[in-house]
């Protein structure tokens, strides 16, 4: 079960900066490896191909310009993506208009649109991931009107022999075009789904005053502790004559105590160990710790730390503990139940000390 340590909005953004992280590596891979294939191309074809002779220098200039960009992550990657998208998009376009002017040779002319057509497809799934989606849909429609309106104007007449076939290309890229949003729609409601989801486990999970665990998400925590079990100790702190400090200086400084408590405890506490509000004026600790003697120094240093914090108003804080080391025949209500017996002994034995519960 996870402790809702961060918020939805802090997750969703680690989340978009990991794939931004993972789509630079992409792009800057994709980059690299096409270099040596456009080299060869230019090589092989550029005293007999004026487009390739003269288009596809400015075209390796870009893809290194491009790829040093994506090594500076002070360059947004939106920028980036969209100055490649329309620099390809322009040249592809491009290169679709020499096709159509200046190959003579149908069934070469035909290979080199086809393959022109599976470009803008990429084109097609890099703006869906570029632009948000209405965007997207508006730039796929467009690449699909301009070559369909260059195409209507070279196969004017309706009798060129590739015109049937002209069409079914572009039926195809509309049609792709489409289902590509139609995957980006379904794509974008599931997330909104699990950031929902989330969210709603977020609030479930947490204590409203103090954003630690509440009961129910310790609860939990403990229960997989034992089911597996776990070597730890639960200490309960309870805060002294927290009635009187509501009492003397009004409920809204007594909210602010606990808030203050619970972070100072938060901030003492190792990787290891997970703090929440019990109830009350109670919080519990989940050390996953089995020597008596290290979580004695921690709970010491946690009494010690309290005692010596500037609180709100500085009104005077101390806590109480209760701790109870976990055995092989421990429940979760056995265990719980031996930490309070010791809270309550500290609280007799005259507060703002650690006492331990008897062995199970």
């Amino acid at each position: 079960m996870p402790l809702p340590k961060k918020s939805p909005e802090e997750t969703v953004h680690r989340l978009y900066q990991q794939f931004d992280r993972r789509r630079r590596l992409f792009y800057l891979v994709a980059s690299l490896a096409s270099f040596p294939s456009i080299l060869a191309v230019w090589l092989q074809h550029h005293q007999e191909n004026p487009f390739i002779a003269w288009v596809y220098p400015l075209l390796m200039v870009f893809l290194w310009i491009w790829s040093l960009a994506l090594l500076w992550p002070r360059i947004p990657l939106t920028i980036i993506e969209r100055s490649v998208l329309a620099g390809v998009s322009l040249l592809f376009m491009s290169k679709f208009i020499f096709l159509l002017l200046f190959y003579k040779d149908p069934q070469q002319q035909w290979a080199e649109i086809e393959a022109i057509f599976w470009v803008f497809v990429f084109l097609f799934i890099l703006s869906f991931m570029t632009f948000r989606r209405d965007l997207a849909l508006g730039y796929c429609l467009t690449i699909t009107a301009l070559s369909l309106g260059v195409g209507i104007w070279y196969f004017w007449g309706f009798s060129h022999p590739l015109w049937v076939e002209f069409v079914r290309l572009e039926v195809r890229l509309a049609g792709i075009a489409l289902l590509i949003f139609l995957l980006a729609r379904a794509k974008d409601e599931l997330n909104q789904t699990i950031i929902e989801v989330d969210r709603i486990q977020h609030i479930a999970y947490t204590d409203l005053l103090t954003q630690l665990p509440n009961r129910r998400a310790i609860t939990a925590l403990l229960e997989e502790h034992l089911l597996h079990k776990r070597k730890l100790a639960v200490i309960l702190a309870d805060v002294d004559h927290f009635k009187r400090i509501n009492d003397t200086f009004g409920h809204e400084t007594g909210d602010r105590v606990l808030r203050e408590v619970g972070e100072c405890l938060h901030t003492q506490l190792r990787a290891s160990d997970v703090i929440g509000r019990w109830g009350g004026e109670e919080f519990i600790i989940l050390a996953l710790e089995d020597q008596p003697q290290r979580v004695h120094q921690l709970t010491t240093r946690l009494r010690d730390v309290i005692e010596a914090h500037p609180f709100t108003d500085d009104i005077p804080i101390t806590l109480s503990f209760g701790v109870a080391l976990a055995n092989d025949h421990d429940t979760l209500k056995t265990l719980v139940n031996r930490a309070d017996v010791a809270l309550y002994r500290a609280k007799n034995n005259g507060r703002n000390r650690v006492e331990w519960a008897e062995p199970g």
